[in-house]
């Protein structure tokens, strides 16, 4: 009977796909005899072949799978490639085999389990104890409510109560779900939610949902012989016999019927998991409304709790949709919402269309829609883009007219008329989970038709694949798209600016006014495919009168509602897009204090740390406030344009700390290559973000590979740090870590040699840091001109022009040996100096 039960689960399996995703088998049961399968070529989306499976020949590859117990493509000779590919795929979807490799090749095994994992009692005898045993000063007996009760029916019953969690694996009581259980108006709940985490259970409950063509003794049968293929005993030398097995399996049904989770046929009964949850929210909110908002359980319901629902049904693909749920921002909103939205279209509800729960503002109507979004929509757009998907979509429940009733206010009315078709539900009348779901999946159907049919010009914004490229031919890349739109930058330069991003998102470029800093930027981001188009590139003016963040990053209204700032935005769609690297750039940065506005942006940067192989961050704003925590992703970089005059601030080292401070005073005025008719036209090109973002956050994560490397950057920093201990100015660890890092990324990329990446990094990370009138200033300037050049030098050669250059020239490091020239000569000149030109 299991060979049964395996045939009908897996030939019910529609798609499968290679771990590398690179191919795709698409197949269909036949005549009852073969399975037929299409072998799609992923990447190119185009078919490679056709094949014939026969049913035998899965039994046969399924028999020898069981007598092995762990098999490869090696023990397949007799199948092809790709046969024998989707045999292990098909049986890998079992829910009781598991993948795994040995010697290099990857291997599917069966999955083992513990008699103690299935029960030794029915559920009616074992609930009948369930209070006695708690009654006992003693919690490892049972009671002795029934005196003719024996030690060994005691032991089977306290082995059931554990496998319900009412005794941990050393039979200790657990009193909080005795506690919960006993205050239950609907007990029986309680025992479905622990057997739905039960690992045995689970896995049966699997294979029930998913045989459809055979009878309840045939599955009933088929389950006592997987017992004796997949149980061993207690002391796990032998599997369990035919006879365990079919006493443990009937009780473990037995405890499904119990608990309503599978019905008299062995079917399961689907389980309410959106209906509760709709009315919960429908008859609560009102209440909650008059309520604090900030931490609020029915607000991380909607936030949360709903959508993790939708994202679980498997006709959604997390890989391509997101599933947003929201209740306000900062205040209750006046309706509601949760949002599905397909990738390819939007991700975000401000604009696109997409599928979308509404609520009534009364709480008595929920609407299933496929509506837009009404904040980037204009309404000509709107009522266009709605009759297209009017046009594609047919079905007695899907109402297409401008019947929704939603509320009252301007945004309840917004959106009424963003709705393209919608199916009602009232709260007085609710329908099942399996009308909800069916419905659900019917109108994401739908949505994916509107999207192969390019409703609202789909294909503009289709998703690309990134380009891959070398850092090497990155840079060449860059430098040359930059070039061509008539900024003349040396490659050195782009090589600088590009190893700074990815050391630390956050870069300041100063300079004269009208060297193109801003320009360099934008130029920077459209050359890999940022764009203010697709918001992956955001231009902020900062103005003078910024005192905190609120500007930037938004605020609470007079009426409670939190207002998005710009930043925020950005920092929103950059979780969304993970992929995509997103670039701001903060004009002018200085003509307000950085420190009053910047400063909780910056302590945030420096939370970042490591967790599950992803680079997060605290959050940026109160997620109470918000209703939803927003950080700072690892794919958003900052970079800070800064003029130095009369009208601007100047850093703190919180700041320059934090920075790399890159110098663009270069001109080249005769540089007209770029207006040549025949100069090639420079593309842009779509770059991830994994070519930006940073490899290591804490010096521990490079040292293991780099260690020589760190301790020659670190070496020189020593030698840096002895005069500057004089000003107080000496560098701590975390520059010593962004400039090692530098370092690496340079050397991976064999961009620059040694002692001109660490010019680079010597003129932005310590130079800026010095400034003042005092006279160990100067000596300070004069002893690090020394360590660059190896030359001791007075007041008079500091003014001789040809000597400085030639010393210069001849420097290990020439960056600095300018600046710090520069520097002495202010110095004598003024009585003052500093880093910054117009200081």
């Amino acid at each position: 009977m299991l060979n049964k039960l395996i045939l009908d689960y897996v030939t019910a399996i529609e798609k499968l796909q290679t771990q590398d995703g690179k191919t795709t088998y698409l197949l269909k049961k036949e005549d009852g005899k073969t399975i037929s399968a299409t072998v799609i070529n992923t990447e190119e989306n185009k078919i490679e072949g056709n094949l014939t499976i026969e049913l035998n020949s899965i039994i046969s590859t399924w028999n020898n799978f069981r007598n092995l117990r762990a098999i490869s493509k090696n023990d397949l000779p007799e199948l092809k490639e790709w046969p024998a590919s989707i045999m292990l795929m098909l049986f890998e979807k079992l829910p009781f085999v598991i993948k795994s490799s040995k010697d290099d090749l990857d291997i599917i095994k069966l999955k083992e389990y513990m008699t103690n994992q299935l029960p030794e009692a029915n559920f009616n005898q074992a609930e009948k104890h369930f209070m006695t045993v708690f009654r006992q000063n003693d919690t490892n007996e049972i009671g002795d409510l029934e005196t003719n009760l024996s030690k060994s029916s005691k032991n089977k019953i306290r082995q059931s109560l554990r496998l319900l969690g009412f005794f941990d694996d050393n039979y200790k009581a657990n009193r909080d779900l005795l506690t919960e259980y006993t205050s239950a108006s609907n007990k029986i709940n309680i025992i479905k939610r622990q057997l739905v985490q039960h690992e045995y259970s689970v896995m049966i409950l699997d294979l029930l949902e998913n045989v459809h063509s055979i009878s309840k003794l045939e599955k009933k049968e088929a389950l006592i012989e997987l017992g004796t293929l997949i149980v061993r005993n207690s002391m796990g030398d032998n599997l369990m016999v035919e006879g365990v097995s079919r006493d443990r399996t009937v009780y473990l049904l037995n405890w499904l019927q119990s608990a309503n989770l599978i019905d008299e046929e062995l079917n399961p009964i689907m389980q309410e998991r959106l209906r509760p949850l709709f009315i919960e929210v429908m008859e609560n909110y009102i209440d909650a409304k008059r309520e604090t908002f900030a931490g609020h359980e029915l607000g991380r319901k909607v936030r949360n709790v709903l959508p993790a629902e939708l994202i679980s049904l498997p006709f959604i693909d997390e890989t391509e949709y997101i599933v947003k749920g929201s209740v306000g921002q900062g205040n209750w909103a006046t309706c509601p919402w949760v949002a599905i939205m397909n990738k390819a279209v939007t991700t975000t509800t401000q604009r696109g269309y997409y599928v979308v729960y509404l609520f009534s503002e009364d709480m008595e109507r929920v609407y299933l829609t496929i509506a837009q979004g009404i904040t980037e929509t204009s309404r000509d757009e709107m009522e266009r883009i709605n009759q297209q998907i009017r046009g594609l979509i047919s079905g007695d429940r899907v109402r297409r007219d401008q019947e929704i009733s939603i509320g009252i206010s301007s945004k309840g009315r917004g959106y009424e008329q963003s709705t393209a078709v919608y199916i009602p539900y009232t709260l007085a009348n609710m329908p099942s989970e399996e009308v909800l779901i069916t419905d659900l999946e019917r109108m994401i159907r739908y949505y994916e038709e509107c999207i192969k049919h390019k409703v609202g010009q789909v294909e503009e914004i289709e998703v690309r694949k990134p380009t891959e490229m070398s850092d090497h031919d990155l840079v060449t890349h860059i430098h040359s798209y930059i070039n061509s739109k008539g900024f003349y930058y040396e490659r050195e330069e782009v090589e600088n600016l590009y190893l700074s991003l990815k050391t630390k998102p956050f870069v300041i470029i100063s300079g004269i006014s009208g060297t193109g800093k801003t320009m360099i930027v934008k130029w920077l981001a459209e050359s890999v495919g940022a764009t203010s188009e697709n918001g992956q590139y955001t231009l902020i003016p900062v103005r003078p009168d910024w005192s905190d963040g609120s500007d930037l990053l938004g605020y609470v209204d007079i009426k409670g509602e939190f207002q998005e700032g710009p930043f925020t935005k950005v920092l929103r769609a950059a979780m969304d897009n993970p992929d995509k690297p997103y670039f701001i750039c903060l004009d002018e940065m200085n003509l307000a204090r950085v420190e009053y506005y910047f400063s909780d942006l910056l302590s945030v940067m420096e939370s970042r740390e490591w967790q599950d192989g992803k680079i997060i961050t605290s959050t940026v704003l109160d997620p109470n406030v918000i209703g939803e925590a927003v950080r700072f992703p690892a794919n958003v970089y900052v970079i800070g344009t800064v003029n130095m005059d009369e009208t601007t601030h100047p850093f703190s080292k919180k700041v320059l700390d934090r920075a790399n401070t890159i110098e663009f005073n270069r001109v080249k005025l005769d540089h007209f290559a770029f207006l040549e008719n025949d100069r090639e036209q420079i593309e842009a090109v779509h770059i991830g973000n994994n070519q930006f973002t940073s490899q290591f956050i804490h010096l521990k994560d490079a040292y293991e590979d780099y260690s020589d490397l760190i301790k020659k950057v670190t070496n020189e920093l020593i030698s840096v740090n002895k005069p500057l201990e004089q000003l107080g100015a000496h560098v701590g660890y975390r520059v010593r870590d962004e400039i090692s890092f530098y370092m690496i990324y340079n050397e991976q990329a064999g961009l620059m040699s040694f002692e001109k990446a660490l010019d680079f990094q010597i003129h932005q990370k310590i130079l800026p840091r010095i400034s003042g009138s005092d006279q160990r200033v100067f000596e300070v300037l004069k002893s690090l001109f020394a360590y660059c050049t190896g030359v001791q030098v007075t007041e008079d050669i500091i003014h001789d022009d040809h000597r400085m250059d030639e010393y210069i020239e001849a420097s290990r490091f020439p960056k600095c040996a300018k600046k710090l020239a520069e520097m002495l000569r202010r110095y004598i000149d003024d009585g003052f100096t500093s880093f910054w030109i117009g200081a």
